[in-house]
């Protein structure tokens, strides 16, 4: 048995539970490393021949020696469903399902994850009845795919910002429509609000079907996470060289002549002492829900911009963050293979990198 196993075990005989998953261990076991394929059907609008080989059969099975057990496959709704009518564009899901049948050939599964980065389709009610129609033909076409292997995952992130009940009953409707499609298949389900842990693990209660995994994001603490990613809250803009983990009087130093909001965010992250400690702390709240409710989580993403981060403190917090997921045996998927937060894959010719820091603070295999 292994230590995923028994630990999902014990979350069944949590007490005062008000729901029982019936998600296979042997699922489970499959989520325990993975990592973010980011821009795959993701990214720029690609030919042919990069939908059909962005990621070469040479680079599979070097993941999988690595250690990595699946893979996140990012999928933007916009590449392919249809705008109008809400069905899979033919060709590019056609690629989809070829991707996706190439990991499980190279001994990966695959977590089928429906991109969408768009806060304004997410809100509108003909947007959800096309993502809708969507799920129906897709999840039909996933059915004939192993089950034990390939995960349907609702939706990336819901926001729903000042509204987040709002995403529940479009959730159920959801979930209801794949698997109606394809009823032997592990469903992805999350909560809003980015799929954070507070303000959106805690605010959802588990849907009615028993075969789902409940999936989570983590990027905590933004203020050391996020330093000068200009997408990113206006306070972190100007961050630079934040060291992890984090004490009042590490952070003294960098605290002049930043503006107020970027002052006070980094000073509250120095009051707070950012360490393994706390971030068990953090997960915790994580945990007591799923006992609480007995079912599985899986942390979906985390990773940390490397722009302004020193190596030293990103090797800090990845070591960290990593212990904390393997203490609480939660199954994680990295951000990204592809993108510079996480394993940050560099292809020169047939020669592949990734980054050292990340594989060995992930307790990986060099590539």
């Amino acid at each position: 048995m292994t230590a995923l196993v028994y630990a999902f075990t014990l979350l069944l005989t949590a007490s005062n539970a008000r729901f029982d998953s019936r998600v296979p261990a042997t699922r489970l076991a499959h989520l325990q490393t993975g990592t973010n394929v980011c821009l795959w059907f993701r990214g720029r609008p690609r030919n042919d021949d990069g939908y059909a080989s962005y990621v070469t059969d040479a680079e599979m099975d070097t993941m999988r020696r690595m250690g990595l057990r699946h893979v996140r496959l990012c999928i933007a709704p916009r590449t392919v469903m249809d705008p109008t009518t809400g069905v899979p564009k033919e060709k590019e899901f056609g690629f989809v399902e070829n991707a996706i049948s190439r990991f499980l050939s190279h001994g990966l599964a695959v977590v089928v994850d429906m991109h969408n980065e768009n806060r304004r389709d997410e809100a509108d009610p003909a947007w959800q009845d096309r993502f809708n129609t969507f799920w129906k033909e897709a999840a039909h076409r996933l059915s004939t795919t192993d089950p034990e292997r390939v995960f349907l995952e609702i939706v990336n992130e819901p926001v729903f910002e000042g509204h987040p009940q709002d995403w529940f009953p479009i959730q159920q409707r959801l979930a209801a429509t794949i698997r109606e499609q394809a009823p032997k298949h592990t469903i992805v389900a999350t909560g809003p609000n980015w799929s954070n842990i507070n303000g959106g693990l805690l605010l959802l209660t588990p849907l009615a079907d028993r075969n789902v995994v409940y999936t989570f994001h983590c990027y905590d603490p933004h203020t050391f996470t996020h330093q000068g990613a200009m997408w990113s809250a206006r306070a972190e803009h100007p961050l630079r060289k934040v060291p992890y983990p984090s004490t009042p009087e590490l952070i003294a130093p960098l605290l002049d002549g930043l503006p107020e909001d970027a002052k006070s965010a980094l000073k509250s992250y120095g009051d707070d002492r950012w360490d393994r400690r706390k971030m068990v702390e953090n997960f915790q709240q994580a945990i007591d829900w799923g006992k609480r409710y007995r079912v599985p989580l899986y942390c979906g993403e985390f990773g940390v911009y490397p722009m302004y981060s020193l190596p030293e403190h990103r090797a800090n917090w990845f070591r960290d963050f990593g212990g904390v997921l393997r203490q609480f045996h939660i199954g994680w998927s990295s951000w990204g293979w592809d993108d510079a937060f996480g394993l940050n894959r560099k292809k020169d010719g047939d020669k592949l990198t990734v980054d050292p820091i990340v594989v060995k603070s992930l307790g990986l295999k060099p590539p």
